[in-house]
């Protein structure tokens, strides 16, 4: 018997064995990806993605960190819009704020959603998180929240002094006088400091728009609280920039009541099973969120390596220029 599992091995060609290796293991992938895709369906052992027929049920979404990227967000709301058996979704924020124009998208799909949206705030729903609450049909806040900061922030660093010490020279070739504004290796002039300045306050002038047409103020009345200024959930109450004071219970409880479902509604979470399973394969399911943070680190790290050899390869170079990519914000320093 020996002898001839011998022969028959023999007798079998590398890319035959190259072709059963292969085959077994597109079994054994396929076998434990679709375990993976299962287990992460709705109403695959979770209360939260069971439903009892004719009951309605409320979405939970949550957006959490430094906004950077609406994608996530914004495909979530798709899903839960599309789907019959949600009536209302409720938007935990637990954020400090982040780019504008991300968070412009997603205030702009929650102020057009079809359903009932009721944002509750978690610890913190700052600037441009606040700036998303405007949409929302209402807006619940704990007493401790820290909301508010309505303001627009654009960051900079100026490592001109020290690359004169490092004796190192950096210079760019541009096509306008403006084109290098915000470059870390020199001063602005007072010409670009004015142009940075008018567009932020163009911007702040969007951010106070939406609070004004979300919360029926007037303009005077956001104009008092517009300068940045943090503000605890019951502050906020108080100058009617939310609605009630109640934790994520009672926020779900009132998107139930607003959508008529009866009794307590259930809870949906996103699908993570359909879009999100291939990624612990693939290892691609990092956030643009953490892919975008890298620029001005590079910079500083390579800038470590010229003052300090090669012994800089073991530091950890990170500051708050480097906790958020370039841009223009609404977005609470404080929580960094």
């Amino acid at each position: 018997m020996i002898w001839r599992m011998a022969e028959i091995k023999r007798k079998i060609s590398p890319m035959a064995w190259m072709l059963i290796l292969s085959s077994a293991f597109l079994v054994i992938f396929l076998v434990v990806s679709g375990a993976l895709f299962l287990s992460d369906m709705p109403g695959s052992g979770t209360r939260d993605g069971s439903l009892l027929m004719g009951k309605g049920a409320v979405g939970l979404i949550e957006v959490n960190g430094v906004i950077i990227d609406s994608k996530k967000t914004l495909a979530r709301l798709e899903d839960f819009e599309e789907n019959s058996k949600i009536k209302a979704v409720v938007l935990r924020l637990n954020s400090p704020g982040g780019a504008v124009a991300p968070s412009q998208e997603i205030y702009e799909a929650v102020k057009a959603y079809k359903k009932p949206v009721v944002v509750s705030m978690g610890s913190v729903a700052a600037s441009g998180a606040y700036y998303i609450s405007c949409g929302a049909k209402k807006v619940y806040a704990n007493p401790g929240s820290l909301t508010a900061s309505i303001g627009v922030i654009m960051e900079f660093v100026n490592f001109e002094k020290l690359y004169e010490w490092a004796k190192v020279r950096r210079y760019a070739l541009k096509t306008g006088k403006y084109k290098g504004t915000g470059a870390e290796y020199r001063e602005m002039t007072p010409e670009e400091r004015e142009l940075l300045q008018t567009m932020i306050d163009d911007v702040l002038g969007q951010f106070k728009k939406a609070v004004m047409d979300g919360r029926k103020l007037s303009a005077a009345q956001v104009d008092r609280i517009a300068d940045g200024r943090i503000m605890s959930g019951a502050q906020a109450k108080t100058a009617k920039l939310v609605d009630e004071l109640g934790t994520l219970h009672d926020a779900i409880n009132e998107a139930g009541r607003l959508a008529n479902i009866k009794g307590k509604p259930l809870v949906i979470k996103p699908d993570e099973g359909r879009h999100r399973w291939i990624e612990r394969f693939l290892n691609d399911g990092e956030d643009a969120d953490a892919r975008s943070d890298q620029r001005l680190g590079g910079v500083l790290q390579e800038l470590a390596r010229l003052l300090f050899g090669s012994s800089s390869e073991g530091l950890n170079i990170r500051s708050n220029a480097t906790d958020v990519a370039p841009g223009i914000y609404w977005l609470w320093s404080g929580a960094r």
